[in-house]
């Protein structure tokens, strides 16, 4: 043996103290790891509580009850019109129809209704006092809630100052879709709370999207399509799921999760053109723990099916993930026109670019 080689006893030595602070390390971390961990199981668990509500008959009444259905019927009849006025045939097979489908186009109507007419975006209150919209954030409230923000399901309450009568004017953060289509304003969270039953109640499978980044907005299900639609009601914009990653420039995307009654669904990949930059930014949990929980909850979810409707909706997954498994495609509004979607979808929308 060379002199200057270490004793084998010595590069042993080396090894297992290196293993021991690895050891000693990880254990030091893993009280983080699995807080962190249950922190993300409650957010789910959260979501899923929320998608409950939507499914609540009463809710479900006053949603129908907020909706001029006829005016909301009238103008989806007139989008699926202007879209088959040409009179042309189907193209493509017959897969690239160049007619609308009612149902999509009462989706699109709906989404046009919520925007314009019904909900009203609130950066901040205006003074309950003299009306001034130039009022300040005084102070966040958790606790001491009064009965109705307690009634409406706040999770906080706003508290702003008037910077001209220095009176107080409260802002809850209503969570309960029932009280919002009273309240009919807020931001993206109250936005998407009322759209989606809204959604519900009209029949539609209809999923709420967390964006872990602080955004929340809907999907809903074509059947016409067979595929899930990207719908943002504070944008009235439809299918464009790049919307966040390329037009708001959101560079730092990590996890959007879809909740319904039929599962939960890491649905990411709708959402971004690199998702392996995705997985950099997605370290609360491990990648693994994240399929299995999904899993187990959908799972979960489906146990009190039929077995029929269980095998149609793993069916669907599969096409769903196959789908989420290609490149996001573009569709910005300063892009050539949508290259997916049948034509009547994409023409509903101005969507066609120079086709």
């Amino acid at each position: 043996m060379s002199s200057s080689s270490p004793p084998t006893t010595t590069l042993a030595t080396r090894r297992k103290e290196i293993e021991r602070h690895g050891r000693a390390a990880f254990a030091a971390l893993q009280p983080k790891l699995d807080a962190e961990r249950e922190a993300f199981a409650l957010r789910l668990r959260g979501g899923l509580a929320r998608c409950a509500e939507y499914e609540d008959e009463v809710a479900k009444t006053c949603a129908m009850s907020a909706m001029p259905m006829e005016a909301i019927e009238k103008e989806a009849k007139e989008i699926a019109e202007r879209v088959s006025s040409s009179g042309d045939d189907d193209v493509g097979g017959g897969s690239d129809r160049k007619q609308l489908e009612y149902e999509d186009a009462k989706l699109l109507a709906v989404l046009a209704w919520f925007k314009r007419e019904f909900f009203v975006w609130v950066d901040k209150p205006k003074c309950e006092g003299c009306g001034d919209a130039n009022t300040r954030l005084l102070r966040t409230e958790t606790v001491d809630l009064t009965e109705e923000e307690r009634e409406g399901e706040a999770s906080r309450v706003e508290v702003y100052e008037c910077t001209a009568c220095v009176a107080q004017t409260r802002f809850p953060r209503f969570n309960s879709a029932i009280k919002l289509l009273e309240t009919r304003r807020g931001r993206c969270g109250e936005w998407a709370n009322a759209f989606t039953l809204c959604c519900r109640a009209l029949g539609f499978r209809a999923r709420w999207v967390l964006d872990w980044t602080d955004h929340v907005w809907t999907e809903v299900y074509s059947e016409a399509q067979q595929r899930w639609l990207h719908c943002d009601p504070c944008e009235n914009v439809c299918d464009k799921p790049l919307l966040y990653e390329v037009g708001w420039g959101k560079k730092h995307l990590s996890y959007i999760i879809a909740f319904s009654i039929e599962g939960v669904v890491d649905v990411t990949k709708r959402y971004t053109r690199d998702m392996q930059a995705r997985y950099r930014s997605r370290g609360a949990v491990s990648e693994t723990w994240l399929r299995q929980r999904l899993a187990q909850l959908t799972n979960e979810l489906r146990s009190a099916m039929l077995p029929d409707e269980v095998r149609q909706l793993e069916a669907q997954d599969k096409l769903e993930q196959a789908e989420l498994n290609k490149p996001a495609i573009d569709v910005g509004e300063s892009l050539p026109g949508r290259a997916t979607g049948s034509y009547a979808w994409r023409k509903a929308r101005g969507e066609l670019g120079n086709l």
